[in-house]
């Protein structure tokens, strides 16, 4: 019973790092493909998401989706500019982390299925 949300939240997070990883390939620099190979990157990501199932629990339906979209595209990019030091431009973090943010959701509510708020 709670194996699939755990589940979701760890594929979603995992989803959304492989998807970061790959527009900054594509849209930044393709050196960036070593983003994909950081596991550091991949656990600040789960924990990020762990946040979801206690938003849609707080805003269920589209109100919960937004603010989990917003809050998966912004607290990671004040984690990337203001913590990590990242030397990309802001539109350029918040676009990546947008990516991010989408893929996370999306594979959140397909791993949940019926069972998403």
């Amino acid at each position: 019973m709670v194996l699939r949300p755990v589940l979701a939240v760890v594929l979603a997070g995992v989803a959304g790092t492989l998807a970061n990883a790959l527009a900054a390939v594509v849209f930044v620099n393709p050196a960036l493909w070593t983003l994909a190979l950081a596991p550091g990157r991949y656990g600040v990501a789960v924990l990020l998401v762990v946040a979801v199932p206690l938003i849609y629990r707080l805003l269920p339906g589209a109100w919960g989706a937004g603010l989990a979209l917003a809050f998966l595209t912004l607290a990671p990019s004040l984690l990337a500019k203001l913590a990590f030091g990242a030397l990309t431009s802001w539109p350029v973090v918040l676009a990546l982390n947008f990516v991010y943010a989408l893929a996370a959701l999306i594979v959140y509510r397909l791993v949940l299925g019926s069972r998403a708020p």
